[in-house]
This record gives structure tokens, C-alpha cells and sequence, in this order.
């Protein structure tokens, strides 16, 4: 094969443009709101130069995995360590303690190449509301990129050896084939999975590969022609960042156009002498300076925005400027400073490389990660947030041995009321009847109960079940635990109930038809209702309120609509179906004309967006005996 490529500038002008579209996006100016395919723009360019090395490097017998690897770890790893070390200044003084937890995973999953399934995991959607409360969430498209170079040179290495030039050929076209229908499969079934990993992500590097493994064979065109098809090129580009939004199917078919068009401009500018006019544009001295910046530029932004969005300050106007003029500043030093030394002069070999430079910094970021999750997140920075200290007020720390140990029976450790001879019953259920305990303990306590607890997650009765009907968790422990409660007169119960919203579904029938059985043995059911979900920016902006720190927003009213509840709702249909349930209802506490409150006494209730911490949840069991009265009583 022949390979005649030399520095192309229009391809770093290409990458100012993916570049300035995901920083635009980001930064909410309205003109691109589907700006995040500049993200994809970037997986052609890096797909088609990967490629275009690597393959050049087999075909004459030079390629080595060892220098490979070299310049991805130069390219990639000093800047990042940079900046994540300079990020974690910021963090640790602004950063919330479960923020800072979630901070440090994010590190130590960026350095390991994982942080897109760290993400898709914990995160689900990439445009949901808690985006803007973690710095490194754009570092999952280098994840996926690094899956890619982990991947790609060994798949190359065996076409080279296996198969004949014509034959690869066929085969990385038909693959890229296949990449595009996966893609859209994967959009179409599992929208979350698509956006965050590979699978749905590797047709746009492979357009790039593909575009780099037929460059000799490509065919020679006028420069008229490549004016047109660099224009409609660009137009592939930006049409869609215009057009779409976060509501969009994504990637799928709406990230093929962009990517399509990518590959245009990298062919359109092939032959300096008929090279297209947007080519020649994109050679711009600026356009080419932010190129050379783009992986630094694309590190900074969002942290840097990210940070101002934590402290309440509207990314607009004046500040959004000022914001934009800092990055391209931070940009330039770690570009100058870091990048290009790193790249050009220090040039040691793979052992030290490995040695003296990705270890080291392996290490380093695995120490901070250790000692953030260690102290879980130094929540003694912030002491009028006291309820939000893991260990002393979150029900699955303070009470690790009754939550997710899958144990029954255990009743010196996990009891609530007052302790005596004889048990009065056993408390059940998932996440939500661990953050219940407190709450349920002050009314045990008043009615002189002796109540064992056994939780677990996504388990509220039997099991939990997927899709297909099999069981979410081992079926194990719920069956003994549902066998242990049937030798008690009373079991209480508590879960997520919101999540069980399909009536027809087996998890909504295995409820219904569990506590019908319960019934006809005569057991007392006593069902805790949970209380509505709240916003996860209100619960931060009310968190900033009650640090006493100076705030950027008017907004002080932050308690949640309480919507009423669809008739089907399976709380209010056990209590049709089975009248003598007894129904505590813990929005009776927080509800009041319309409207749910999220604090008491000045104490916010709320762990997360649904969940209790333990102070809150005892706050919520006085208040309701003031209320209500105690309905354990006439048990």
C-alpha cells in the first residue's frame, strides 16, 4: 500500500470545530443545543488517524504495540493527571461530601478506562438533572476512546495476518455496516447504554478506519467537486448540532449525518492542490491554534463550568464570557506547559514511560480516590449540613449490619422500639424501609414494640424482577425472609413503592398477590406510603442555603408539588383490595395544601432525592405523633 499523508491543518481546524460545538453546548448557548456531536466529530478524526498509523505501521512490518501504547500515554495521561489534580483543589472546598465521594470515583474510573460504565451505572442519563454536579462526566468519551486503542490494533493485527488487503476491506466495511445497525438497535432498546459505551459508539471510529483503510484506493476528484462536498460536509456537521437536542434519539441514525460529514472533510482535503473550500477555511490560523488546544480545551470546560453551576451562579451573560476566556487561558498553559513537552521532549522509552510517568500517576489518583472514600468526602468541611454525614445520619452506614447483608434473625443488632422477650413483629423491605427505620423506631418506642428489621435493595417482598421475570437479586434470602415474618402477627413493610407502576407487571402482581396471601393467615399488614421525590438541584441549592455561604439565586422555596397519585397506584389498590391494611402515609407529615416541605425544624429530611438521612426520618416519626397520633397503639 502507498501512504502519502502529511500534518493536515484543516484537520485541527476540523477539531476546532468539534470542539467549540461541545464547549457552546455546554456552556447553554441556544444556537447549538445538539452541540454535543462535536464528541462524535472526534471519534472520526481519532478512528481514521489511529487507523491510518497503525495500518501504515503493519503493512510494512513496523507496527509495535509497545510504542503504540507509548504515544497514547503521552498524549493522553500527563495533561489529564494535571488537570485532575489542579480540579481537586476546587473540589474539595466547594464539593458537597457525597458530590466529593462521587468526585473521586470519577478519577480513579477516568484513569482506568471505565469511566463511561462507571457512569451508565450510577448516573443512567447523561443529560440528567445531577449532571451538573460532577467535573468529570465528559471524561466517558476518552473511555470509549481508550476501549477502542485497547481493542482496534489487536483486531487490525489479525486481519493483516489472516486475511488478504482486499479481503480486510471487505471485512472493516461490512463491520462498520454492522456498527451502524447496532447502533441504532442499542439507541432504539437501550438509549442509556447506547450514549455512554462502545458498542453503540464504535461505527463512528469506524468510519474513521474505514476512510483510512481505502485512503489509497479513494478516488481523485476536481477541486469543484470537493468545494461541494466539503460544503455539504459541514452542513452534515452543523444542521444537526442546530437541530437536535437533549431529547433526541441519540446516537443511532442522528449521529451518523455528523459523522458522515466528518469523513467528508478529512476527504475532501486530501490533495492540497483540489482540496474543498471549506478545506481551506478550516486552515484558519485560529481555527488550527484551537484545534492544538481541543483535548486540553475539552479537559478544562466543563469542571470549570461545573463549578460555577455548584455555587449557584447562572451560566450566562457576563459570566459566561468571563468563563470562556478562562478556559481558552487555562487551555493554552497545559497545551504549552504540559502537552507538547510531554509529547516532544520527554520522549523516554516504554518501561520508564510505564515507571517513572503512568504508574506513579496511577497511583497518585488511586491515593486521592482511597482517602475521599476512606473520609467519605470530608463532610466535616460543611458542619450545618451534619444530616448530610454519612456515618453518623445515613441508615445503610450507621446501620451497615441490617441493611444489604442479606440476614434474618439478627435482632440484638437490628431492632427497633424497645427490646424484650418477645418480638412484636419484623419490618421488611428495600432501600426505603432502611431509611424508614428512625422514623418507625419513635413509634415503636411510644407504643412499647419490639421490631425486628431484615432490608435490602430493590427487594421489597419475595424479589424484585427483571424484565424477562427473573429474579433481580439471588431469591434466596427474600423467601427465607418472608418465612421468618409469617411467624409474627404484624409485618411491616416499606418500599419505593412509586417504581411499581405497571399493574400488569410481575413485580406489581407478586406484591399484590404476596400481602393477599399474608392476609389469609390472618397477619396484620402495616404499609409505610414513601414520600414524593424531590428535585436533585433544589436539594443542592437548599444544601448551599443552609451552609450560609453567599448565594447566587433568589429561588428559597424549594418543597415539592405533591401531585396526587393515579388511581392504579399499588398502595391505594392493596388498601381496596385488603381493607384492614394499615397505611402510614409519611407525606402526612411533610404535605399541606399542595405542597410537600423538605426540612424540619431547619433540618433538611432528604439524603438524596428520595431517600431519608436518620435525623430526618426521626424528625418526620415526632412530628407524625403530634399529627396523627399513634395507629401502632391499636395493633
Amino acid at each position: 500500500m502507498k501512504f502519502n499523508f502529511s500534518y493536515r491543518p484543516d484537520i485541527d481546524g476540523l477539531r476546532a470545530i468539534a470542539v467549540l460545538l461541545v464547549i457552546f453546548f455546554h456552556a447553554g448557548f441556544p444556537f447549538v443545543t445538539g452541540g454535543y456531536i462535536g464528541v462524535d466529530v472526534f471519534f472520526v478524526l481519532s478512528g481514521f488517524l489511529i487507523t491510518l498509523t497503525i495500518d501504515k505501521e503493519m503493512s510494512e512490518n513496523t507496527f509495535s504495540f509497545k510504542q503504540f501504547y507509548l504515544r497514547r500515554i503521552r498524549r493522553i495521561i500527563p495533561v489529564l493527571v494535571f488537570i485532575m489534580l489542579v480540579t481537586t483543589i476546587p473540589a474539595y472546598l466547594f464539593l458537597f461530601a457525597d458530590n466529593f465521594e462521587s468526585y473521586g470515583r470519577t478519577l480513579i474510573q477516568t484513569m482506568l478506562s471505565t469511566n463511561n460504565f462507571y457512569l451508565w451505572i450510577n448516573q443512567g442519563e447523561y443529560f440528567a438533572e445531577n449532571a451538573d454536579l460532577i467535573p468529570f462526566l465528559h471524561t466517558w468519551s476518552l473511555s470509549v476512546e481508550e476501549q477502542f486503542y485497547f481493542l482496534w490494533p489487536i483486531s487490525l493485527l489479525f486481519l493483516h495476518k489472516k486475511l488478504t488487503l482486499q479481503n480486510r476491506l471487505i471485512f472493516v466495511f461490512l463491520f462498520l455496516i454492522f456498527g451502524i445497525i447496532l447502533s441504532v438497535y442499542l439507541t432504539d432498546t437501550n438509549p442509556n447504554m447506547a450514549y455512554f459505551l462502545l458498542p453503540a459508539r464504535i461505527f463512528e471510529l469506524a468510519i474513521g478506519g474505514c476512510l483510512a483503510m481505502f485512503w489509497d484506493k479513494l478516488p481523485e476528484f476536481s477541486k469543484g467537486k470537493n468545494h461541494l462536498i466539503s460544503i455539504v460536509g459541514l452542513f452534515l456537521i452543523l444542521v444537526p448540532a442546530y437541530l437536535l437536542d437533549k431529547s433526541s434519539i441519540f446516537p443511532g441514525m442522528n449521529a451518523f449525518w455528523p459523522c458522515l460529514g466528518t469523513a467528508m472533510l478529512i476527504f475532501t482535503g486530501k490533495n492540497v492542490d483540489t482540496k474543498g473550500i471549506i478545506n481551506t477555511f478550516l486552515q484558519n490560523k485560529f481555527l488550527v491554534l484551537i484545534g492544538l488546544l481541543s483535548y486540553s480545551l475539552y479537559l478544562w470546560h466543563w469542571p470549570l463550568f461545573i463549578f460555577i453551576k455548584y455555587l449557584g451562579i447562572n451560566l450566562e451573560g457576563v459570566v459566561r464570557i468571563v468563563s470562556l476566556i478562562i478556559i481558552f487561558g487555562l487551555s493554552y498553559f497545559s497545551w504549552r506547559c504540559i502537552e507538547q513537552p510531554f509529547r516532544i521532549n520527554f520522549k523516554y522509552d516504554f518501561k520508564k514511560t510505564m515507571l517513572y510517568g503512568f504508574l506513579p500517576s496511577l497511583l497518585l489518583i488511586t491515593g486521592i480516590y482511597g482517602i475521599i472514600d476512606t473520609k467519605d468526602g470530608f463532610p466535616e468541611r460543611f458542619p450545618e449540613l451534619s444530616e448530610f454525614n454519612p456515618k453518623t445520619n445515613f441508615a445503610n452506614k450507621v446501620r451497615s449490619e441490617c441493611y444489604y447483608t442479606y440476614k434474618v434473625g439478627n435482632c440484638k443488632e437490628c431492632f427497633l422500639g424497645i427490646e424484650k422477650d418477645t418480638l412484636d413483629g419484623l419490618f421488611i423491605g428495600d432501600s426505603f424501609a432502611n431509611h424508614s427505620v428512625a422514623f418507625l423506631d419513635v413509634l415503636a418506642k411510644d407504643a412499647g414494640l419490639y421490631i425486628h428489621d431484615s432490608t435490602a435493595p430493590a427487594n421489597p417482598l419475595l424479589n424484585t424482577l427483571n424484565d424477562d421475570g427473573s429474579p433481580f437479586f439471588p431469591p434466596e434470602y427474600a423467601q427465607r425472609r418472608l418465612e421468618y415474618a409469617k411467624k409474627f402477627k404484624t409485618i411491616y413493610i416499606a418500599a419505593n413503592w412509586e417504581l411499581v407502576t405497571n399493574p400488569k407487571s410481575k413485580n406489581h402482581q407478586s406484591i399484590v398477590n404476596t400481602i393477599g396471601n399474608l392476609v389469609k393467615l390472618d397477619k396484620k399488614i402495616v404499609l409505610l406510603d414513601c414520600l414524593r421525590p424531590m428535585s436533585e438541584m433544589n436539594l443542592h441549592k437548599a444544601k448551599l442555603l443552609k451552609t450560609g455561604k453567599s448565594v447566587f439565586f433568589s429561588e428559597t422555596d424549594f418543597s415539592i408539588q405533591c401531585t396526587p397519585r393515579p388511581y392504579d397506584y399499588i398502595v391505594y389498590e392493596i388498601k381496596r383490595k385488603f381493607p384492614s391494611v394499615l397505611i402510614i402515609d409519611l407525606n402526612d407529615v411533610m404535605c399541606k395544601d399542595g405542597k410537600c416541605e423538605i426540612t424540619i425544624n431547619n433540618n433538611i429530611v432528604y439524603k438524596d432525592i428520595s431517600h431519608l438521612n436518620i435525623s430526618g426520618a426521626k424528625l418526620m416519626g415526632e412530628k407524625y405523633l403530634k399529627l396523627k397520633g399513634n395507629p401502632l397503639k391499636n395493633l
